[in-house]
């Protein structure tokens, strides 16, 4: 576990909850981590008091690029940090449109370390659900 998970779980994941994450991610063991980044596709592990759901719109084609500037407007740092059910994303720090587009097309949950501890992106497994988590 890295700095960005371990700020990730700290600020947004709910207290109960917290330890089991940790658990999983502080082994070194992929068969492990792989069960934590599984809760990501259908999360409701998150500490709502911090999450801004945003409304679906599956009309929208620019919906990836105003979430984008709606998180740099919130101080989101050109490269983030993913952590994520796909393998080809996970663990990985990417230019925050690289990321997005990475993850969409992966079609797996992630979340998206913008600020640690302080501001991050989720997408849900196929979109379904996108939330700006954000805590002062």
């Amino acid at each position: 576990m890295n700095e960005h998970e371990e700020r990730l779980i700290a600020a947004f994941v709910l207290k109960d909850i917290r330890e089991r994450y940790r658990f999983l991610l502080s082994a070194g063991d992929m068969r492990r981590r792989g069960q934590c980044c599984n809760r990501l596709n259908h999360c409701r592990d998150f500490d709502e008091r911090f999450v801004t759901w945003l409304p679906r719109d599956p009309r929208s084609t620019m919906r990836k690029f105003e979430i984008a500037k709606l998180l740099c407007s919130k101080g989101c740092r050109a490269d983030v940090y993913v952590f994520g059910s796909a393998d080809s994303v996970d663990g990985k720090t990417l230019p925050l449109l690289e990321a997005m587009t990475d993850i969409e097309a992966a079609g797996f949950g992630a979340l998206l370390s913008c600020v640690p501890g302080k501001l991050a992106y989720y997408y849900d497994e196929l979109g379904e659900r996108r939330a700006i988590l954000e805590r002062e």
